[in-house]
C-alpha cells in the first residue's frame, strides 16, 4: 500500500508517520507505518495516562516501547482489530525479537461453542474466537506486509458480505 507519509518516524529515522487529528477528543495519533508503532499525543513520557494505558497492555507492549525523547511521547507496537473479521498484533518477548500475526475471527457455532465457554458465566459460550492456529506470520520488520494482509482480511470480508446482500 502506497501512502502519503506526514512526519519523519523516531523509531527507523524515515519519512514514513501518518499523522491523524482526532476532533472528538481533540488530540493527535502518529503511526509509523514501517515499525508498526503508534502513539497519541497525550502519550506523555512518564504521565497517568501512560501509567493507565500500560496497565491494560500484555507485557510485550510494555517493553517494547520507544520513548521519544525529542517529543516527549511514549510510542507502542500497534494492535488492530476490526469486530467479526480479524486482528493483527505483535507476538514475541522484546522489541528485538518481535514478529507480527495476522488472523482471522472465526464463527463458532452449535454443539462447538461448548469448547468455548466465557469464564465465570455458567452455560454462556463464546460465538467467535480468533484463529491463532492459522495466523500469518511475518518478521518484525514487515509491518507493512502485515498490514496488507490484514487490510486483505478486511476487504475479503466486506465482498462476502456484499454478495450475502444479492
Amino acid at each position: 500500500m502506497k501512502l502519503d507519509y506526514d512526519e519523519k518516524s523516531p523509531i527507523t529515522g524515515n519519512v514514513c508517520v501518518i499523522v491523524e487529528a482526532d476532533d472528538m477528543s481533540n488530540s493527535t495519533s502518529y503511526m509509523c507505518m514501517e515499525s508498526g508503532f503508534t502513539t497519541t499525543d497525550n502519550m506523555k513520557i512518564g504521565s497517568d495516562v501512560v501509567k493507565k494505558y500500560e496497565s491494560q497492555l500484555t507485557e510485550l507492549m510494555c517493553v517494547s516501547k520507544f520513548e521519544d525523547d525529542e517529543r516527549g511521547l511514549v510510542w507502542y507496537p500497534a494492535f488492530l482489530q476490526m469486530q467479526g473479521i480479524g486482528m493483527l498484533y505483535p507476538i514475541g518477548t522484546n522489541r528485538e525479537d518481535m514478529r507480527w500475526e495476522v488472523c482471522k475471527v472465526e464463527i463458532i457455532t452449535g454443539e462447538d461453542r461448548k469448547k468455548y465457554p466465557v469464564p465465570g458465566k455458567k452455560d454462556e459460550y463464546f460465538t467467535s474466537r480468533l484463529d491463532v492456529e492459522n495466523a500469518v506470520r511475518f518478521n518484525g520488520n514487515e509491518f507493512d506486509q502485515a498490514l496488507d494482509k490484514f487490510y486483505s482480511l478486511t476487504a475479503d470480508a466486506y465482498k462476502e458480505l456484499e454478495k450475502q446482500k444479492v
